[in-house]
């Protein structure tokens, strides 16, 4: 997971975050080093305090009354399990890729049930452009820590939360933090007397039918992916599309928030119950059971299909075998000499589009270089 966590406004507020994502202050046990994009590796408090006045000063630049952001924090986590030593190696490096051109910190925290990083940038790069992450690059940072971390040997998709029938829905920062600390939020309480309503009334949630529609569409669009995948030739299809039911069967039930705060109040950590795609609650794993079946089905339609299709043709011999039954003489002739003709393919094709990929994808970096991407200089 990749996420914006804030802004810092001014040298001290930048100063504090230095101090919270290091844990300084909290005892030589307890804090962690802060990495820095000059490759320095920070513990006291004095250094933080002249990097943080560092970046205020190059965010004001001869703009004395310039009251934007100064810097913005980030957070890179992933599950519970994960190698820390390799989850930190693989975010300083998705860091020194992505954030070459500006100053950067970032610490890693285990102190959590899940490995995270904080990262914290300064808005403006070293060629004095001003900087705030779009929704693009959200999602190009997703792909490329997901890339690092496979190059490390984790395993991470930068699949969006819909793809994997997550209400894609964000929480409240100050809610996280409040449950981090072991406490109930306010909204927590709110949505658990809520669930608790609807039930004693014996009124099914309204969440649960446009979660059941979400896991429904979401579910639809796998079938069709898998039945398309397990009928083509192509051994490389059908081990994607073995690999996509794996992924459909580990995909996690929908929760209604109200739902997940009363299992989170009453000490349940882990979701047992699915949505069906009635809307219901069941303890089975009814939709994806249907899903594998239809997909299964769906499949054997599609050999059905085939099979019927190859007894009506003529067995052919020869170059011609591999034609299709009904062609004419004269265009299995042309097919014959266009395949003779065809150029085989060059050796190094292969480098040659990897090469231009690498290339857009360095010009797509390039992007935020130019001077008039945040309008013209103040």
């Amino acid at each position: 997971m990749v996420r914006i966590t804030g802004r810092q406004h001014g040298g001290g507020h930048v100063l504090a975050n230095f101090s919270y994502i290091s844990r300084l202050g909290h005892g030589a046990e307890k804090q962690v080093p802060l990495y820095t994009s000059d490759g320095d590796i920070l513990h006291d408090g004095k250094d933080m305090q002249i990097l943080a006045q560092d970046w205020q000063e190059w965010e004001m630049g001869d703009d004395a009354r310039r009251k934007g952001a100064t810097s913005i924090s980030m957070i890179l986590s992933m599950p519970a399990g994960t190698d820390p030593e390799r989850l930190r190696e693989a975010a300083l490096d998705f860091a020194r890729e992505e954030f070459a051109n500006r100053s950067w910190v970032a610490s890693l925290h285990v102190d959590r049930d899940h490995p995270h990083v904080h990262l914290t940038f300064a808005r403006r790069d070293h060629d004095g452009r001003r900087f705030h992450p779009s929704r693009d690059d959200l999602f190009r940072y997703r792909q490329r820590f997901a890339a690092r971390l496979r190059d490390r040997g984790i395993e991470a998709n930068a699949t969006p939360a819909r793809a994997r029938g997550i209400d894609p829905k964000h929480e409240p920062i100050a809610a996280k933090k409040v449950r981090e600390k072991g406490q109930v939020p306010r909204v927590d309480r709110s949505r658990a007397e809520r669930a608790r309503s609807f039930r004693d009334r014996g009124i099914p949630d309204p969440v649960n039918a446009v979660l059941a529609n979400q896991r429904a569409a979401v579910l639809t669009a796998y079938e069709r992916s898998i039945a398309e995948l397990s009928s083509s030739p192509s051994l490389a299809d059908q081990a994607i599309a073995k690999s996509l039911e794996k992924f459909v069967a580990s995909m996690p039930a929908p929760e209604p928030n109200s739902v997940r705060a009363d299992r989170l109040a009453r000490g349940e950590r882990d979701a047992p119950s699915q949505l069906g795609r009635d809307g219901g609650v069941t303890t089975a794993l009814d939709p994806v059971a249907a899903a594998l079946a239809r997909a299964k089905a769906m499949r054997e339609q599609i050999e059905a299909g085939k099979s019927d299709l190859s007894a009506h043709e003529q067995p052919q011999s020869g170059a011609n075998a591999e034609r299709p039954s009904g062609v004419s003489d004269r265009l299995r002739s042309l097919m014959d000499d266009a395949s003779r003709s065809a150029p085989a393919p060059e050796p190094g094709k292969a480098d040659d589009i990897m090469r231009q990929t690498q290339e857009r994808d360095r010009e797509q970096r390039e992007r935020d270089r130019t001077r008039d991407k945040d309008g013209p200089r103040r």
